[in-house]
């Protein structure tokens, strides 16, 4: 799929009772969210931890800021982590819905370096939209509607 039609695709934020399905392997997407900041913050400090040395610059005082030039300086906690453009394969089972629905998600992480804390946020789009339900299909399967069918 090309960038131009993935940027036309709708990616809806994901409910925290939703369940996500990975092959299978399954998950609420609040534990979901929660597995995602805790890896996160760790690979962080792992990095900060192992490369101390010889004068190298922290991976926190490199996120710290995304500085432009002089006048231009983004603090990293206003910066999003996002994973690849095409999305990740799942199935998502949405509170109230009829079954899973294949399709793609995206997670996307905020590390609040000031405050030390992790925002993930999970987004997905379906493969294919579900049938839009009609208001005649509950009269449609009315008897009425169907004695009324069969006298035609």
């Amino acid at each position: 799929m090309n960038e131009k039609n993935e940027a036309n695709k709708n990616y809806e934020t994901v409910g925290d009772d939703d369940v996500l399905l990975f092959d299978e392997a399954t998950f609420m997407v609040r534990k979901f969210k929660k597995l995602t900041a805790s890896k996160f913050s760790k690979i962080l400090g792992y990095y900060v931890e192992h490369n101390l040395q010889g004068g190298k610059k922290q991976i926190i005082d490199c996120m710290n800021e995304l500085r432009i030039n002089e006048q231009i300086i983004i603090l990293g906690s206003e910066i999003n982590w996002n994973s690849p453009k095409e999305g990740i394969d799942c199935q998502v089972l949405k509170i109230g819905s009829k079954g899973w629905q294949k399709g793609k998600i995206k997670i996307e992480v905020n590390e609040n370096l000031q405050l030390g804390e992790t925002q993930v946020c999970i987004k997905f789009c379906a493969d294919e939209p579900l049938e839009p339900k009609s208001p005649l299909d509950d009269i449609r399967q009315s008897e009425e509607y169907k004695k009324l069918s069969n006298n035609n």
